[in-house]
């Protein structure tokens, strides 16, 4: 998904489907124990995770206005448990949370909702930004639900019945040299369209000469460093 500098309604309302098809990929599987899974420090439990995903979304396409304080949520105690910035990480797991029934319906309404202001208001510079922002940080949620799933030793949706993957290095071993020098960071122009808002602006960076590995390190390759000792060398 890429932004673009001025999106219409149909640009708008295909970003937001296409990110909760992937949200609800992610979800609609897992069952038991597996919606809040171990408490670890790297991931969030997947049932706190995809209400919050919701609750961005409410926050900043329905509720949110400037100079003021934010409207009330469609459900009232939403703040207290799908706020990110307020309900520490630790805490997540033991939150009163709607089950995940509950928590899909929520999703929906609020989908709808900014759907439904759209049809009714126009894209407005505001619902222009905000429904961008909405669908990419969905979007940035389905990778953490990727990464959730594989740290907790969930198959992939739609992955039953298929071999497991190869664990192996592939063809693509070893280091590529990077020769460093200049280059701008951050978001070139004001009038580029949507911008997060820690890319901007644009400022010159030097990086020094360095390697990066060809490819990801797989399992394998990281056990083999810890075995011999990896994180004892400078």
């Amino acid at each position: 998904m890429q932004p673009t500098l001025t999106p219409d309604l149909p640009a708008l309302r295909r970003m937001l489907l296409e990110a909760r098809g992937r949200t609800l990929d992610y979800a609609r599987d897992l069952t038991g124990e597996q919606l809040l899974g171990p408490r670890l420090d790297i991931v969030n439990p997947p049932l706190w995770e995809i209400g919050h995903v919701g609750w961005f979304q409410e926050h900043w396409c329905l509720r949110y206005r400037r100079g003021s304080d934010p409207a009330p949520p469609l459900i009232a105690n939403a703040d207290a448990l799908y706020d990110s910035a307020i309900v520490p990480h630790g805490a997540r797991w033991t939150l009163p949370l709607p089950d995940l029934e509950a928590t899909l319906r929520y999703l929906e309404r609020i989908h709808d909702r900014v759907l439904e202001r759209l049809e009714n208001e126009g894209v407005s510079e505001h619902m222009q930004y905000f429904v961008q922002l909405a669908a990419f940080h969905e979007e940035m949620h389905c990778e953490a639900f990727t990464y959730t799933r594989q740290t907790l030793g969930y198959r992939a949706p739609g992955s039953e019945g298929l071999p497991e993957a190869d664990l192996g290095s592939g063809p693509w071993a070893g280091d590529a040299e990077i020769p460093g020098g200049e280059f701008m960071l951050g978001a070139a122009s004001k009038d580029a369209g949507f911008v997060f808002d820690n890319e901007k602006w644009a400022h010159p960076v030097t990086i020094a000469p360095f390697r990066i590995a060809r490819a990801p390190v797989t399992n394998i390759e990281f056990a083999v460093f810890i075995e011999e000792g990896g994180y004892q060398r400078q």
